[in-house]
């Protein structure tokens, strides 16, 4: 019955009958001459064959030779990030005084605002007019990471910046519209290389790492662009608590100038009271006195607030956890030689083949038009 269901008609969309032609049967034959003629092919255009794969290599080599670089040196610095918790400080302060102590819902120190502000031209400045210290030498790191990073072959003016241009040590403010322009070249550069990531999806902690061609630069970049950073963070978060101090300060020696007029005031008074008959004179001590006692009230409070700021500003100051640092000697990638040189004899060989393939077709295609 299967037979038969096999043997059945096929019917075309006009309504003809269909004849199927079963499948050809493999020929090895045809396979062995197949194989046999690309090799004839082959060795036919041997010298085609050679000059694709030396030009290909010679392709290669000359790319080895522009694009080659000094092997990189990667620094990897893995740190936590552990935010203040003196709010409830501030809080009691803020509310003491009328004001309202909620947080800013938008932080700028979490999720894609962190890696941002990572790259973010304030900090990179401040990064690059840092001082350190390689060797003997005391200098800017912008004068370090021009000098030894490789970065002077992405510039136009390699020749004047590698051999004139410094950087001087003076505030950024003070800088010249050359030197800013330099500066943002340089800074770019460093930005683009740096990644900061997090270590895994489930952790808090992140991971900052850059490459250049010195392993003593590389450590020195991501040692200070951390440090830098959680400066700014400090600046940042202690703002409004160093605010709040200073005006406290403030108000706590006016109350103390106040305070100690007064108790001259009151002791001059009580000492001319003890002579004094008239009850009014001890009228005006009395008076005196309710002064002073408030005043002294006003001063220890604000010595209170003062303590409680100052301990705010402490819990304040985040907690910057390293827990896995650069150390010498660092992870070096070094450039891939003869690989260029491999990928251009590997294209050689497909070019060649396919351009046999083409000759040997063109010409069969003509031997049959003459026969024809």
């Amino acid at each position: 019955m299967v037979t038969e269901e096999s043997h059945k008609p096929v019917l075309t969309p006009n309504g003809e009958v269909a004849v199927v032609e079963p499948a050809p049967a493999f020929d090895p034959r045809k396979l062995v001459n197949t194989v046999t003629t690309v090799f004839k092919t082959i060795v036919k255009y041997w010298w085609l064959l050679l000059i694709c794969v030396l030009l290909g290599g010679l392709g290669g080599w000359i790319y080895d030779q522009v694009n080659e670089v000094p092997d990189q040196y990667e620094a990897s610095l893995i740190f936590n990030l552990e935010s203040g918790s003196g709010n409830s400080e501030l809080s009691n302060f803020a509310s003491a005084l009328g004001m309202s102590g909620g947080s800013s819902s938008a932080n700028m120190f979490s999720g894609p605002n962190f890696v941002s502000l990572f790259r973010s031209k304030k900090i990179g400045n401040r990064v690059m007019l840092t001082k350190v210290t390689i060797g003997n030498k005391t200098d800017l790191l912008a004068n370090f990471y021009k000098d030894r990073s490789g970065a002077l072959r992405r510039t136009k003016n390699e020749e004047y910046l590698g051999k004139k241009f410094r950087f001087p040590d003076k505030p950024i403010k003070q800088y010249s519209n050359a030197e800013m322009s330099y500066l943002d070249m340089f800074r770019d550069y460093a930005s683009q290389d740096l990644q900061i990531e997090n270590v895994d999806r489930k952790s808090s902690f992140m991971e900052l790492s850059i490459k250049t061609e010195s392993d003593t630069l590389s450590k020195l970049l991501v040692e200070t662009w951390l440090a830098r950073m959680t400066d700014f963070y400090k600046e940042t978060q202690s703002q409004k608590t160093l605010e709040l101090l200073d005006l406290n300060v403030h108000r706590r020696d006016s109350v103390l100038t106040k305070l100690t007029g007064a108790e001259r005031k009151l002791a001059a008074a009580q000492d001319y009271s003890q002579y004094a008959i008239m009850p009014s004179a001890r009228v005006n001590d009395q008076r005196l006195s309710q002064n002073t006692t408030y005043l002294q009230g006003l001063y220890m409070e604000s010595i209170r607030n003062i303590d409680a700021l100052r301990t705010s500003l402490i819990r304040e100051s985040p907690l910057v956890m390293i827990i896995d640092e650069p150390t010498f000697p660092l992870p070096v990638t070094p450039y891939p030689k003869g690989k260029a040189i491999k990928i251009g004899i590997a294209l050689g060989i497909v070019l060649s083949l396919a351009a046999m393939f083409l000759i040997n077709s063109y010409q069969n295609m003509m031997k049959k038009l003459q026969n024809s």
